[in-house]
């Protein structure tokens, strides 16, 4: 089957495909007969389709899995747009490719993965982490839960601090590189839309850091893009995570957004954005000391909590772009997703607002 020609959702699915997709029948010990879909994180992945795969078998298999998580592309407008224009689904086919089998943290097993550059089409068949719990940004994270993704991060950062293989990596972009710079563009369309759709729920100071932010993107882009470069994840938030029963050990899913750059925009993505605002309050000042000491500890050198304390401070306000973009441009179908988009916001403006992130932006 060439990679063209892969299904791109449930429906296109057969036993025989399946079976192949994962290993084939002398290598998972049996033949599938059948599986049922159900679909899963309604209200919380916009940028994909996402379904737990119940699977049948001809025989037992001790080895074969019972249920893998499908991922396809989403078939609303405007996430495919979002995904086509900064290669989201090409970037999480890569990174399963050519990338996973260095990651120093538990991303799950792809038993397949696929990209289709003329259309688009990508489609992943992954490993299930359940019974992990799954975290719920909407939620928010605890401290306990905050402290163990900031140190998860930090390990994933210093393997890659610095490091020559990532400018190897074609299809990997830094903030810098056009595919990304189109943000700016891409910001100055949704945000009237966002303004209109937070209403009175955006504070008015934040109108005005807006309208100053939309001129200035790419300037700080290329600001993010200067050394110390290594891996981010783009999208590190508690929907992304799924904790161990010992709530100890932390697996991180949904690398459609990896790219290069300045660590500290993952750190400040997830604690702008995934505690309350009175946790992050009490807690950010600590945790952003943490993350500079895991990197310490996996073997940064020249990067202490100062500097990642102002990178911080400027990612919060930089940040803020991905809820601007996702609620100026997506269609959340369900009531947790537009709860999501509200909280999201609220939390984000607000530390912008108590960090005093905005005053960053004159430098640009």
């Amino acid at each position: 089957m060439s990679q063209s020609a892969f299904p791109i959702c449930c429906e296109a699915l057969t036993p025989d495909w399946l079976t192949a997709a994962l290993g084939g029948a002398e290598a998972l010990g049996a033949r599938i007969t059948g599986f049922s879909a159900d679909r899963v994180g309604e209200g919380v992945g916009f940028m994909g389709v996402v379904s737990r795969l119940s699977l049948a078998y001809d025989r037992e298999a001790p080895a074969a899995p019972r249920t893998v998580i499908a991922k396809f592309p989403s078939p609303d407008p405007g996430a495919r747009g979002v995904a086509a224009t900064f290669r989201h689904y090409e970037k999480e086919a890569r990174f399963y490719e050519q990338m996973a089998a260095e990651c120093p943290i538990h991303a799950p097993r792809a038993y397949y993965q696929a990209f289709d550059p003329q259309s688009g089409d990508f489609a992943l068949l992954l490993e299930d982490l359940a019974p992990r719990r799954n975290g719920d940004q909407l939620k928010g994270l605890s401290r306990a839960e905050a402290s163990l993704a900031v140190q998860t991060l930090g390990r994933l950062q210093a393997r890659w601090w610095q490091a020559p293989e990532l400018d190897a990596i074609a299809w990997l972009p830094a903030f810098s590189d056009p595919s990304m710079l189109v943000l700016e563009g891409v910001f100055q369309q949704c945000w009237a839309p966002y303004a209109a759709f937070l209403g009175d729920r955006l504070p008015e100071p934040m109108r005005a850091v807006g309208d100053r932010l939309g001129s200035r993107i790419q300037k700080i882009m290329h600001r993010l893009s200067e050394p110390p470069c290594t891996l981010i994840h783009g999208d590190f938030r508690a929907d992304n995570f799924f904790f161990g029963a010992d709530g100890g050990s932390l697996a991180v899913v949904d690398w459609q957004i990896v790219l290069k750059g300045r660590g500290a925009f993952d750190l400040a993505y997830l604690l702008t954005g995934n505690l309350s605002v009175e946790d992050r309050r009490a807690g950010e000042a600590e945790l952003v000391r943490l993350y500079a000491e895991t990197l310490r500890t996996g073997g940064v050198a020249g990067y202490g909590p100062d500097e990642a304390w102002r990178d911080y401070r400027l990612c919060a306000v930089f940040g803020w772009i991905w809820p601007v973009v996702a609620i100026g441009s997506l269609d959340p179908s369900n009531e947790r997703g537009l709860a999501f988009f509200f909280e999201w916001s609220r939390r984000v403006c607000t530390a912008i607002e108590d960090l005093g992130a905005a005053e960053l932006l004159a430098e640009f």
